[in-house]
Parts: C-alpha cells; sequence; structure tokens
C-alpha cells in the first residue's frame, strides 16, 4: 500500500494519494504510534497532497500536528519541519487567517537565520507584504527576543532585516502579495 501511495504522489495523482496515505496514517498511528517514523512521514505525504488539492481547512490541523511533533523531534530547522511550516503558513494565506501564517514566517525565518538566510529572508518578505492585517512588528516582543510564546534565537536580527524590507517595500506591500509562494517571496 505505502508503494502504491508514492507511485500516486509521484505520478500526481494527489486526490488517490490523499486516500491511500490517510489510512496507511491511521493504520501506523494505530499499530506503531502517532510519532514512529512511518506515520510522521504519512501525515507530511497528506500535507503535500492537501496544498496540490488546495485543501486548506482540512490541511492546517494536520499542519499543527505535524510541526508540533517535528518541532520536539527534528528541530525547528531541519528541513521537515521547515516544509510543513511552509505548507501551514500558505494555507493560512490563502485562509485569511494572516496573524498565525506571519508568526510561522517570523519564528521559521529566525531557525534558518544561519543555515539558509536567502530563505529566511524571502520568509520575511512573505510577512511584510501582509503587514496590512497582521504586522510582524508588534508581534516581536520589545527586546526581540520573542515571537508570541517561541524565543527568537536571531530577533535583534530578524527585526533589522524587518526594517529593511519595509523600507524596500513602501507602500507596496500589496502588490508583492501576488508574487508570494509557498516558499515566500522571491527578492530581487
Amino acid at each position: 500500500m505505502q508503494d502504491e501511495a508514492e507511485a500516486l504522489l509521484s505520478a500526481g495523482e494527489f486526490t488517490h494519494a490523499l486516500a491511500e496515505f490517510s489510512v496507511l496514517r491511521e493504520i501506523r498511528s494505530r499499530r506503531e504510534g502517532p510519532y514512529s517514523i512511518m506515520y510522521l512521514s504519512n501525515l507530511h505525504d497528506c500535507v503535500r497532497c492537501m496544498s496540490h488539492l488546495q485543501l486548506w481547512a482540512d490541511s492546517t490541523p494536520l499542519c499543527r500536528e505535524l510541526h508540533g511533533k517535528y518541532l520536539r523531534t527534528h528541530g525547528p530547522a531541519q528541513s521537515d519541519t521547515v516544509d510543513v511550516a511552509k505548507h501551514w503558513a500558505w494555507a493560512l494565506l490563502h485562509l485569511h487567517d494572516y496573524p498565525p501564517a506571519v508568526r510561522l514566517y517570523l519564528t521559521t525565518a529566525d531557525a534558518l537565520w544561519d543555515e539558509d538566510p536567502d530563505q529566511a529572508r524571502r520568509l520575511l518578505a512573505a510577512a511584510v507584504a501582509h503587514r496590512a492585517d497582521a504586522d510582524p512588528l508588534t508581534m516581536i516582543g520589545p527586546d526581540a527576543t520573542v515571537v508570541e510564546s517561541r524565543r527568537l534565537a536571531h530577533g535583534q536580527d530578524v527585526l533589522i532585516a524587518l526594517n529593511g524590507l519595509i523600507a524596500d517595500f513602501g507602500d507596496d506591500a500589496t502588490r508583492a502579495r501576488a508574487s508570494i509562494t509557498i516558499d515566500g517571496l522571491a527578492l530581487a
């Protein structure tokens, strides 16, 4: 069943792949537990399928579960954690739920700051593009060390980058929204 689900995903048969991965996820949750490697993998594949199918509301609880588990098991900068954070933020943007999307952009950018500064800046730019609906500057604590309850390792750097991006965008942030992808906003 796993091979069939992976083949369907590779072939772009997202509806059928989602059905297969959903069944596998349920089976693995019961047999192996909700932290097993294969359960998490199947859950991640469900999230990917849902993104392709634009099932934004359905994907957000799965993203929340997966992101929380990846934070505990993988860490915030690991590629799986970053991928699910991007899928979750992307779904939230499509649902017009901007504050949690912007928080995800801020915390994920902070996690990527040392390892992938270009990706971090793209995520921060996506947050800035949505500042009319959820201002990232007000989400960072006064001492630039936290976004809500998440501690920022590079808070000052993130704050400086945000201010620079705001200056670069000027009043044109709304037009930048059209250029945002799941990976953030491409910068010239």
